[in-house]
């Protein structure tokens, strides 16, 4: 017969120790102190919360929101274990004692007060349990919150609303009128009278209660925390030769291996200012290039995410900022220095070009990383061989540590200055006094809107009020809720959805589940389908389907297998954190796309460059009896066996007219004609096969023919 080691022997009776033929598990003391604390506040809360629903029972009126006593019954089962079977309100009143062994069914006799503390357990131990074991609970609950759930509601909707869109005066207003409301419909509950008590109530003052403001020495950087006595001068002791600055130890590979360097600065507030410097230097850039290159810059179309540059060309680059360098070297360079720049030097900037278009991707692969890394060993040693030694920097030698940086770190997206970097000019406009108060103030609101959507989960967990989350979601940016599903998302495998926009040979009908990032969908009022496009339509449901059965709607009484007319306009629809939108809804930033096609013959993979004209929703339940694969679309893989969902999601695109044209090839610039090909069925395209969005630009040849010059942009994927 095995023994239990003496380190295990308490009975624990909670819910997850109980789920056995015995009803307990033997674990560690502090393991069962730990369990029983947990079961203890969880019993303490369902009391409370069905205590409230009692209460509110007996209210003539009927309450705002609408209480789901099933849901509260069950988490009031669940976590009601056998320990506390029995126990009363007054006996689990005091939430901070330490229990002992009690909750033991053993120890039923031996008369111990259950708000002593065992002779056998330490003050520390006591310290370390309150320490550490309640991170499992709602960082966000506080005494002060009412009990009852509407009173709830309104505190908590009251305090997001005014973080978000009231300014401290407007809450004291606001708070004044939600009061007075209470008073009229004779309800025993008020909101304190300022939003910094509204906040500490509500738990909100709890996200930003562990910032501290430090003051940092110019010189030697040494930082003080600003709570504490800051001297009118820095006290720090330089001690010569072996200073910090001059010990071996920041020499070491260690200390290079270990520090993070910046992408934003290292790519574009160094390298292609230097260079550009050069070119002016060296006379490779004329004044009368600049004048050229920025006629042609300002018939560019660049999509949403990257810097117009209205008119910074044309003053040779003056006070250019990290954003406005990053459009540059992305989308103007390899457009605009073709005809400017000499051969050799030109291909050598497409090899820093060429790099920064892997690295600065938000999901990257290490073979993507080790092709950067080879892009920025080619770039250095050519600008060794074209320019003198002085053009190699520190920064420029630091690009080869990027491949280390991406490696140990992960994508850029992480860690990356751009995000301080835009609201850098903010500061400058305030006054010096004023700075420390305003960073102090940006950290609060950054942490308040990070923690806003478990503020939310708190409340919706805690009073179990579904009925009040369509409401508070408007007043989060991106709210994904831990206890409701979204709408009509299923099964997401991000492997087949990337493999659908890269491989035109996968079967796509429009139907399959879309990133969680699409959801909510961004959707318009319902309307009807223009007859020209709609005959599309329908032709492409009979490619998809394979079935030549399906009727135009104005057929509808002839057979019960038509396409529907009414379909359901969207802003835009975000995929893996790209936004694309039609035409008519930002101009044309955001509605230039790519999409694969298999060429004509069957054996080419050929890019077609498009503009979304509107982004729709659509219902269809195809025939039973329809097959899965057809000529034009036929894969040549096993289809996925998935269930299909009526609703598919559409963009309506029209198709510029392509030109076999390789003469761009080098620099990754495409050549089509500015005109649309005639619609058919290939221009409604689900929006599972959007490959990435393009940039544009005009061109005139020498034979003064009007051509569109098309640079593909990094494809961004937030997983």
């Amino acid at each position: 017969m095995s023994t239990i080691p003496e380190l295990y022997n308490e009975k624990c009776h909670c819910a997850g120790c109980s789920q056995n033929d015995l009803g307990y598990s033997f674990v560690a003391r502090r393991t069962a102190q730990r369990h029983n604390k947990r079961a203890r506040l969880n019993a303490i809360r369902c009391e409370r919360d069905m205590s409230t629903q009692r209460n509110m029972m007996e209210v003539d009126d009927e309450p705002i929101l609408t209480h789901q006593p099933g849901a509260l019954e069950e988490s009031y089962t669940q976590t009601n274990s056998p320990v506390w079977e029995g126990a009363s309100m007054s006996d689990t009143e005091d939430v901070s004692v330490t229990n002992d062994a009690i909750s033991n069914g053993d120890n039923d006799d031996s008369g111990s007060n259950s708000n002593e503390i065992s002779e056998d357990e330490s003050e520390d131990d006591v310290i370390e349990l309150d320490d550490n074991e309640l991170n499992s609970e709602d960082p966000f609950a506080t005494p002060d919150m009412p009990q009852n759930p509407v009173h709830r509601f309104i505190a908590t909707f009251v305090v997001m609303f005014a973080s978000r869109y009231v300014v401290d005066k407007g809450a004291v207003v606001l708070i004044e009128f939600i009061n007075k409301l209470l008073t009229i419909y004779e309800q025993d509950f008020q909101l304190p009278l300022s939003l910094p008590g509204l906040q500490r109530m509500t738990g909100f003052s709890a996200m930003t209660k562990g910032i501290k403001k430090f003051v940092v020495c110019q010189d030697c950087h040494k930082v003080y925390e600003e709570s504490a006595s800051v001297p009118s001068h820095c006290d720090f002791v330089k001690l010569g030769v072996r200073s910090s600055c001059n010990c071996q130890l920041t020499k070491t590979s260690a200390s290079v291996r270990g520090t993070i360097i910046d992408p934003m600065h290292n790519l574009f507030l160094g390298t292609p200012k230097r260079l550009m410097d050069r070119w002016i230097k060296d006379e490779d850039i004329q004044d009368g290039d600049f004048a050229a290159m920025q006629k042609t810059a300002e018939t560019m179309i660049v999509p949403g995410g990257y810097t117009s540059l209205n008119s910074k060309i044309g003053k040779q680059f003056s006070y250019m900022k990290a954003d406005e360098w990053k459009s540059w070297v992305l989308v103007y360079s390899p457009v605009l220095l073709k005809d400017v720049l000499a051969k050799d030097r030109f291909e050598n900037w497409i090899n820093f070009v060429d790099a920064c278009r892997l690295l600065i991707k938000p999901t990257i692969t290490f073979d993507e990383v080790n092709t950067a890394h080879q892009f920025l060993q080619t770039f250095c040693t050519r600008c060794d061989e074209l320019y003198n030694a002085e053009i190699l920097t520190c920064n420029m030698h630091l690009h080869l540590h990027l491949r280390d940086t991406i490696r140990d770190f992960g994508p850029v997206y992480g860690y990356w200055l751009f995000g301080f970097e835009r609201f850098n000019g903010l500061l400058k406009n305030l006054k010096t006094n004023r700075k420390i108060g305003f960073e102090e103030t940006f950290m609060k609101k950054f942490i308040e809107d990070v923690h806003k959507d478990d503020l939310v989960n708190s409340f919706l967990q805690s009073t179990c009020q579904t009925s009040a989350f369509p409401l508070l979601t408007k007043l989060t940016s991106s709210f994904t809720p831990a206890t409701i599903p979204s709408i009509r998302q299923r099964t997401f495998r991000i492997q087949s959805f990337v493999e659908a926009s890269e491989d035109p040979n996968v079967l796509v009908k429009g139907n399959e589940p879309l990133p969680p990032s699409a959801f909510p969908l961004s959707l318009k009022s319902a309307t009807t389908m223009s007859d020209i496009h709609y005959v599309h339509l329908l032709q492409y449901y009979k490619v998809a389907y394979n079935n030549e059965q399906l009727v135009h709607f104005q057929q509808a009484s002839e057979s019960s297998y038509f396409v529907d007319n009414t379909i359901t306009l969207l802003k835009y629809i975000n995929i893996l954190g790209q936004v694309y939108k039609g035409k008519g809804e930002s101009g044309s930033r955001g509605s230039l796309v790519q999409a694969k096609f298999i060429g004509s013959t069957g054996e080419h993979i050929i890019a077609y460059t498009g503009q979304i004209q509107y982004i729709f929703t659509h219902s269809f339940t195809p025939p039973p009896t329809s097959s899965s694969l057809t000529p034009l679309l036929r894969t040549h893989r096993r289809p996925t066996q998935l269930l299909h969902n009526s609703q598919h999601t559409f963009a309506f695109i029209k198709w510029y007219t392509p030109e076999n044209d390789k003469s761009r090839e080098y620099e990754h610039v495409e050549t089509c004609f500015p005109t649309f090909s005639p619609d058919d069925f290939q221009c409604v395209l689900p929006v599972h096969r959007i490959m990435l969005e393009v940039a544009t630009a005009e061109h005139t040849t020498r034979r003064k023919v009007k051509k569109m010059l098309v640079i593909p942009l990094p494809k961004k994927q937030y997983i």
